[in-house]
């Protein structure tokens, strides 16, 4: 019997431990939330509190993240304005708690509403906005981390109507970008009617294979048996984008017609 009770005590411990692992987790999921929508962190950080720690007072709010009073005030303001906190009366005192989550996503929403309303009229005023402006465009640009090859390949969404050339050892490439972007990345190049060309490691599986699969113009083939490189790239427009293993975790993009049609050839050569 003691046994038992030891056993049931230890679940009971891994149970607890294993709920606070999944609400810290979720709140790292919000805090990314948050910095998105460019809240201060002062900001970010009473909203964080009032979600963790439930209502409570304004007095409270500072003691618990070392924010001055009048300050906690002023974020609370700014935090009411975008329906992320409500003002409650308890007990005759006033109490301040989170909203419903639901107007965070609300706020993202609208956010990547207005972004991608800006982006097209970008897009409409960019053949006269290179004529009438002095730019640079560098050549080459170097890309580190994690997020920093995500944002690499976002530099591809400035493109449509075309076919990329792709080569991906997907077991590195996997360990880069999780499923979940990679779906992103294959959702958002279908609306802009960029089909790929995919080449992959002999020993790559079926159902690996299509995640680059989307549009009737997409097409795949495996290398024969080698020892195939450890870096992707992907050839688009007059451009060279590589991506290293997860080993060196970084990238580049090359801006050149002369060089994009070298590596075209060697991409043509290795399909055929």
């Amino acid at each position: 019997m003691v046994r038992g009770f030891v056993f049931l005590v230890n679940v009971s411990t891994i149970f607890d431990k294993y709920v606070k692992i999944q609400g810290m987790n979720n709140l790292d999921k919000v805090k990314s939330a948050l910095r998105r929508l460019d809240l201060s962190d002062n900001e970010q950080t009473v909203y964080l509190s009032l979600l963790s720690s439930g209502a409570t007072t304004a007095r409270v709010l500072s003691s618990r993240t070392g924010i001055t009073r009048p300050s906690v005030y002023d974020q609370l303001k700014t935090l009411r304005e975008l329906n992320l906190v409500v003002e409650l009366e308890v007990e005759n005192k006033t109490h301040f708690a989170a909203a419903d989550i639901k107007h965070l996503n609300a706020l993202l929403e609208d956010k990547i509403d207005r972004l991608e309303q800006s982006r097209d009229f970008l897009e409409e005023a960019l053949p006269s906005l290179r004529d009438s402006l002095e730019t640079v465009d560098p050549k080459t640009r170097f890309f580190e981390g994690e997020a920093g090859v995500k944002q690499l390949l976002k530099d591809i969404m400035w493109h449509s109507d075309s076919t990329m050339q792709v080569y991906w050892p997907n077991v590195q490439m996997s360990e880069l970008f999780d499923r979940k972007f990679l779906e992103w990345f294959d959702t958002r190049r279908a609306k802009r009617n960029l089909c790929i060309q995919s080449l992959w490691p002999h020993n790559t599986h079926a159902s690996d294979m299509d995640l680059f699969k989307t549009l009737p113009g997409d097409t795949q083939k495996k290398l024969p048996k080698c020892t195939a490189p450890l870096m992707a790239y992907i050839i688009y427009d007059k451009k060279v984008a590589f991506i290293s293993s997860p080993a060196e975790t970084f990238g580049h993009i090359v801006e050149s017609t002369e060089f994009s049609n070298l590596q075209r050839m060697g991409f043509e050569m290795l399909w055929r």
